[in-house]
């Protein structure tokens, strides 16, 4: 069970990456007062864990719904995770939605469900991740874990988010970049190792 807890936390975390969103939270949130600001975290922390929370429950019945099969996600899950490492180690992870986010944030009063809890942090890549998780593991100990596991993502998302202004300063750009890169070769493996295993599992059913 610590396995299952250790494996879905940092899979969970590498794909989240509040690390590499923490430029473009500072830059957001910046001139916010502190009672703003820390308003803004925990928002968005507890809007990471709801999006977690129904891809993880309610994921099943859309594909149902849709008729798509375990396999068919599993592969695209897959390349929409290896597409997210493939980002964090050509540091284009977070970055490439800046623009995009500070022209939406400036319109609006609160940014901590849009733009920051989605599609900054909880993208589908993640969702991807729990959907596959929820089809996989079907009991209620090993999903009581799993659940634990986004729960403490997302309270390390508020610890992040808490200290971003020390943090950017004591790792850097460099710094920050260089965690975005290791957590692109872990996201990059998950990926790929999701897509190979689905596709042998389609290839034995003949499906």
């Amino acid at each position: 069970m610590l396995t299952l807890f250790v494996a879905t936390y940092i899979s969970l975390f590498s794909l989240i990456n509040p690390l590499s969103a923490m430029p473009v939270f500072i830059s957001l949130t910046q001139g916010f007062k502190r009672a703003h600001l820390f308003r803004t975290v925990r928002r968005t922390s507890f809007y990471v864990l709801l999006v977690c929370v129904i891809s993880f429950f309610l994921g099943e019945f859309v594909l149902d719904f849709f008729g798509i099969s375990i396999h068919a996600l599993k592969i695209a899950g897959g390349i929409i995770i290896s597409r997210s490492g493939f980002q964090l180690l050509n540091a284009q992870h977070k970055s490439d939605l800046e623009k995009a986010i500070e022209e939406e944030s400036r319109s609006k009063d609160d940014i901590s469900f849009s733009p920051l809890a989605m599609p900054l942090l909880a993208g589908p890549g993640s969702m991807s991740l729990l959907i596959n998780l929820a089809l996989q593991y079907t009991n209620f100990s090993s999903r009581s874990i799993i659940l634990m596991a986004v729960i403490a993502v997302s309270f390390t998302i508020y610890l992040v988010f808490s200290s971003a202004p020390f943090i950017l300063k004591f790792l850097g750009q460099s710094g920050l970049k260089t965690m975005s890169k290791i957590m692109g070769i872990l996201v990059l493996s998950i990926g790929i190792q999701m897509i190979v295993s689905s596709a042998k599992l389609l290839f034995m059913s003949g499906a």
